[in-house]
């Protein structure tokens, strides 16, 4: 299997960690840049986005909802679901809601506008991250150990994205439950192993 991935995106993180929760070598995971039209990466994926996997048969698969899918098809367990599915799926949405609100200011910042986030849709979505994690503080996902479910999954990339993209923005809350729920997966390699920086 190859992974194509870089070294900020929420999406392409999910799916990593979903990989190897799901035990799958992901060290050899390639770096690309889908904003520089990436040969190879638009060779498997013509909407130039990571994360893109290849498997063995040459088969790609892309958007990382997808990936999940087809990984807890794949490999049932440890499963991601385990649990209550609709709190898992209902919290694990409520993260991705934060996590497209986040990249859609930060690429309106970077691509179009460096004052984006202070303009109307900007401010929107500035709203949706700011009530979407105060949603997920109030009622965190449900840890106690074991492979963490998406719900887990989605909300620490949430989470871990919000600090590195907007570390010293006025309008960040503090987390506290929520960086104790960081702290419980701290440990485990799927995370520790994947977690966003600027390159």
């Amino acid at each position: 299997m190859r992974i194509l991935t870089n070294t900020t995106s929420p999406y392409a993180r999910i799916a990593r960690i979903a990989l190897a929760e799901k035990g799958f070598d992901i060290s050899g995971a390639e770096i690309v840049n889908p904003w520089g039209d990436d040969a190879a990466l638009l060779k498997l994926n013509t909407a130039a986005r990571v994360p893109t996997l290849e498997l063995d048969n040459g088969i790609p698969l892309t958007e990382s909802l997808l990936i999940l899918l087809w990984l807890e098809k794949k490999v049932p367990q440890p499963s991601l679901l385990e649990g209550s599915l609709d709190v898992i799926i209902s919290k694990a949405g409520r993260a991705m809601g934060v996590i497209d609100a986040m990249v859609h200011v930060i690429i309106g910042v970077m691509q179009y506008d460096p004052n984006f986030g202070e303009h109307k849709v900007g401010l929107r979505r500035r709203r949706s991250i700011v009530t979407g994690m105060a949603a997920l503080e109030a009622d965190p996902p449900a840890y106690s150990g074991g492979t963490p479910s998406v719900a887990v999954l989605t909300t620490i990339v949430a989470l871990d994205y919000l600090r590195m993209r907007f570390k010293d923005a006025p309008w960040l809350e503090p987390l506290p439950r929520l960086d104790a729920l960081r702290a419980q997966v701290a440990d485990r390699p799927a995370y520790n192993s994947t977690v966003p920086y600027v390159a």
